[in-house]
């Protein structure tokens, strides 16, 4: 598969190019997608893969991690692409809001507070309520 990724995008194939990009990590992705030289000719496909592939992955961290590995690329491999350096911000601005949402309701829910419920408790009530402060002051950021 050591080029089979940039093969599919240059041939226009992009719904094969999402179905042999799952599973992978971005950092994978990147690699394999920009191994050849197809994106130097058409740069067009492979800013709809990258957002298309983008738009799918389901996980805020994941998202996060992918527009730390491609944003930049809308301001080099491929910055031909119409509007290339706002799809790259948005990219990696969007995603970090993301994450500072999930991480809101992932600490101030259920995620932490089972662990100082547990009979066990791994986290003790004042941690908890640490937890607690830090998520309120997730929610409270006021986002560009």
């Amino acid at each position: 598969m050591s080029n089979e990724l940039g093969k599919l995008v240059d041939r226009g194939d992009i719904d094969g190019a999402l179905l042999a990009a799952r599973g992978l990590t971005p950092e994978r992705v990147r690699e394999l997608l920009f191994s050849g030289d197809g994106f130097m000719t058409n740069s067009a496909p492979y800013g709809e893969f990258i957002s298309r592939w983008h738009t799918s992955l389901t996980s805020a961290y994941l998202r996060a991690e992918a527009a730390d590995w491609f944003a930049q690329a809308y301001l080099t491999e491929i910055a031909d692409v119409p509007g290339a350096e706002q799809t790259g911000a948005a990219m990696s601005t969007e995603s970090k809001k993301g994450v500072i949402r999930y991480l809101a309701e992932s600490i101030g829910g259920r995620d932490v507070e089972d662990w100082a419920t547990s009979p066990e408790r791994p986290i003790t009530q004042q941690q908890l309520g640490g937890w607690k402060a830090v998520a309120q002051q997730l929610r409270e950021i006021t986002l560009p």
